[in-house]
């Protein structure tokens, strides 16, 4: 066994994904959100599979994450949704990136294509959906798109179709309709009344549910740890820091080599477990920089060598990226993109 510890990435799966949500928001282009190394998957080897989609083109949070994109070869729109301030508008312009705008100042003197956030209940970027002078004074020649984003698309569709009602009401003050307009995330694929021009889909593409009662995406991450250490404890036993699992009875603990440096989760401390041979086992004892305990019990076969799961499925059993999310009380796009570089990206196709 080469690695200590890995990440399998299917993108068969993730292209599927990508199919699957575009027929939920009908149709329409897709414009993949890749930023953060594609949830940190891998944003080359993502993007290579979802050219199979023809996008219209990539979202990514970032001027250098474009420039990675530019150099890969990419000649898709690429649209940086962190906003500029005017001095960049040199390097936007010669690697082609669009922007993303929110203020009039910087709009007047945009000599490039660029979108305007329209902020609808989201608070964070973006002209307030009811200041119609902001939103005419960004209204500019170059005025490609218009967008917003949904802020519990995955929990509350009353508030979606209230931003979708005040989106639908700012987009009315441009002078004339933005060709591009969008709003759909993975979950208003399926929440939106309207399909508009485009759909934003994210974490639904990396294996992560969009929301309770809709499509549940195919998996695209697994994680496996090679079994480093098999020990047999006596009760009262004690494993890891701070003594806080001891033994009830006699047993064996698997260590794996894997751990916080690599992107498990402190939080699901008590609550995870992991998959060695299709059977499913308790992770004991506080997780450390670079290994977790797995209590396996007297009467199994696991050895040192062995490889266990910690995402993904093992014979009949299987763990989520929203499992892990669920024992750590956190999301799924926190689960993979805190997966560390430590751990080789292995892809499947």
């Amino acid at each position: 066994m080469s690695q200590r510890a890995w990440v399998e990435i299917n993108l068969a799966n993730l292209l599927e994904n990508a199919r699957t949500v575009q027929a939920a928001a009908g149709g329409i282009s897709l414009l993949p959100m890749v930023k953060a190394n594609a949830y940190g998957l891998g944003v080359l080897e993502a993007v290579g599979a979802l050219e199979a989609v023809d996008p219209w083109g990539y979202g990514v949070a970032t001027v250098p994450e474009g420039l990675e994109l530019r150099a890969a070869g990419i000649a898709r729109p690429i649209l940086v949704f962190t906003p500029p301030v005017p001095d960049q508008l040199d390097v936007y312009r010669q690697s082609s990136l669009t922007a993303v705008l929110d203020d009039p100042t910087v709009a007047g003197g945009w000599t490039l294509p660029y979108h305007v956030e329209i902020d609808t209940g989201m608070g964070r970027c973006g002209v307030r959906w009811s200041d119609t002078d902001a939103l005419r004074a960004c209204a500019g020649a170059h005025l490609e798109g218009a967008f917003t984003h949904f802020y519990a698309a995955d929990t509350n569709p009353a508030a979606t179709a209230e931003q979708e009602e005040r989106f639908r009401t700012a987009a009315a003050q441009f002078p004339t309709r933005p060709r591009l307009l969008h709003a759909a995330n993975s979950a208003g694929a399926w929440r939106m009344h309207d399909r508009l021009d485009l759909c934003r889909p994210g974490i639904f593409l990396y294996g992560g549910k969009a929301g309770d009662g809709l499509a549940d995406p195919l998996p695209v991450v697994s994680v496996r740890a090679a079994v480093v250490s098999v020990r047999t404890l006596e009760p009262g036993d004690t494993v890891s820091y701070g003594a806080e699992w001891r033994a009830p009875h006699v047993t064996r603990v698997a260590t794996l080599a894997i751990g916080y440096a690599d992107g498990v989760l402190r939080a699901g401390q008590g609550r995870a477990h992991v998959l060695l041979s299709g059977a499913r086992y308790p992770v004991v004892g506080r997780v450390t920089m670079d290994f977790i305990m797995a209590d396996v019990g007297v009467d199994t076969p696991v050895r040192v060598g062995d490889v266990a799961t910690v995402i993904g499925t093992s014979g009949p059993e299987a763990i989520t990226i929203d499992d892990v999310a669920e024992w750590a009380g956190t999301i799924s796009y926190e689960v993979i993109a805190r997966l560390g570089p430590r751990l080789v990206r292995r892809y499947v196709t």
